[in-house]
């Protein structure tokens, strides 16, 4: 049998199926897999003759390593399959190819034959592979990507190709970033340096997945508005493609298209992920099925809140195609309340009609320690915004949201409630690895009078992941600890 190449040993098992000859319904009897995911796997085996190793399902459309992990001790390949198919696969010997064949591999770019040609006229024949690593814009990732197809050795005959997992790729990523000050931004440089292939390859662990939120009602006259902390985001955070994948999948999934956004690091950072959804260039945004293609714009505060370290903004993502229509933004000159400016935006939908969203991270202002004056300090903060909504405000749809850091049953909330406002979200709304499900309520929409009756709600926990953002010293983490919380309007 074939060794996976993971961290432990495959086990035997005498039922297990073998890739190469079972059907499309003998599939779907592995764990994880469903039909669309069993016609990749038939689809990938016809058009690659064959598989010659187990660990090569990590190229099919929508099969993840971790899904490999679960499936792996039920699926072999025979040795007479290995043989025949790798005597058809003949390496690529990097001492002796032509610049054709070398534009052949799979992971290698023209200007990247183009330095492995040089180096060999300059330097000599190539020892080993590593000696790739030498190259300008060869690292550890593309090295692993091209390793099943190529050689320096054309006396070598391979029996089975050596094809390193990606939990061992990171591993060795991790080895090699001892001295970066940053993972997100070294992760995020490092895939940018990939062929798009190969970013197909490693950022398509998620399939494409239906709306996560039924859209069953009349979409001329209704439109979606999520809020989401997204937790620092810079402009190095959102240069990582998983970051701005796992952003866009959720807008594109659930048919949003007013997002308010809360702890922005950089004024410019929304530019990217509008960048994205224009005109994508990952390879699951740019094939998402049935896209829909919007224009999409931002707006971004001024600084929130400034310190001498760093600064805060707060702002919008909206889709102008569907009739959203921005109007007026400003912060509120509140400084005296607020350690931290709500932002008031005003947007007409669909020429009809003039909502009011007031985007607020609220951050308790600090008051000697003394932390009974804290909450009085926050309640005051809510009373002044909401009496200000009242008073200085002609449109009465108003929608205040965001992060409150706070439960919504706290007393300092009793401001708005005299003010007639309600909240919209009961459920936790923080996430983690660790503790998925949340434990407390802190992000909320909160909806005056008038805008009640436009409400339909609920909070977006899964697929909130990618395999390219950090988790401590591993990658699989979470795009924010916070989820998204939306709700849905009704304008008929």
């Amino acid at each position: 049998m074939t060794k996976l190449n993971y961290d432990y040993e495959e086990p035997i098992n005498n039922n297990a199926i073998n890739i190469n000859h079972v059907s499309e319904d003998e599939l779907l009897f592995l764990p994880g897999i469903n039909r669309q995911l069993a016609k990749n796997i038939i689809e990938y085996r016809q058009s690659h003759d064959g598989f010659s190793q187990i660990s090569e399902l990590l190229q099919v459309n929508g099969i993840p390593s971790n899904l490999l992990r679960r499936i792996y001790a039920d699926i072999t390949i025979d040795s007479s399959s290995c043989s025949s198919l790798n005597n058809k696969k003949e390496l690529i010997n990097l001492n002796l190819a032509s610049y054709d064949e070398l534009c052949s591999v799979a992971g290698l770019t023209p200007n990247l034959v183009k330095r492995i040609i040089q180096r060999r006229e300059r330097k000599g024949l190539f020892r080993s592979l590593r000696d790739l690593l030498k190259i300008k814009g060869i690292d550890y990732i593309i090295l692993e990507t091209i390793r099943p197809f190529v050689t320096v050795d054309d006396k070598k005959i391979r029996t089975s190709i050596s094809y390193t997992s990606l939990n061992n790729l990171y591993s060795t990523l991790n080895r090699n970033d001892d001295n970066a000050k940053d993972t997100l931004l070294f992760i995020s440089r490092l895939l940018q340096t990939l062929p798009n292939e190969t970013q197909t390859l490693l950022l398509s662990s998620f399939p494409s997945h239906p709306s996560v939120i039924p859209n069953h009602t009349n979409k001329q006259n209704t439109f979606r508005f999520v809020s989401w902390n997204l937790q620092q985001l810079t402009n190095d955070k959102v240069q990582n493609p998983g970051v701005r994948e796992v952003i866009c999948r959720v807008i594109l999934e659930n048919n949003f298209s007013l997002i308010g956004i809360q702890e922005i690091g950089n004024k410019e950072s929304l530019d990217s992920i509008v960048q994205e959804l224009n005109n994508p260039t990952i390879p699951s945004i740019k094939n998402w099925p049935n896209r829909r293609h919007g224009k999409w714009k931002s707006i971004t505060s001024d600084a929130s809140i400034e310190t001498l370290q760093t600064a805060e903004y707060l702002g919008f993502l909206y889709d102008e195609s569907i009739g959203i229509e921005f109007k007026k933004a400003s912060l509120l000159p509140f400084k005296t309340y607020f350690a931290q400016l709500p932002y008031i935006t005003i947007f007409r939908i669909f020429n009809r009609l003039e909502l009011v969203f007031v985007n607020i991270h609220l951050t308790t202002k600090k008051s000697n320690g003394d932390k009974s004056e804290e909450k009085k300090d926050e309640a005051k903060s809510l009373s002044v915004l909401a009496q200000a909504m009242k008073n200085k405000i002609e449109q009465k749809h108003v929608i205040i949201f965001g992060d409150f850091n706070s439960v919504p049953t706290a007393s300092e909330f009793e401001a708005l409630v005299k003010c007639n406002y309600s909240y919209v979200i009961q459920q936790n709304t923080n996430i983690s690895l660790k503790e998925p499900q949340g434990s407390i309520c802190i992000d909320n929409i909160w909806l005056s009078e008038e805008a009640k009756s436009l409400r339909n709600s609920g909070i977006i926990r899964d697929n909130l992941t990618n395999i390219w953002i950090p988790n401590g010293w591993a990658l699989g983490g979470l795009v924010s600890d916070h989820c998204p919380i939306w709700m849905e309007f009704d304008l008929s």
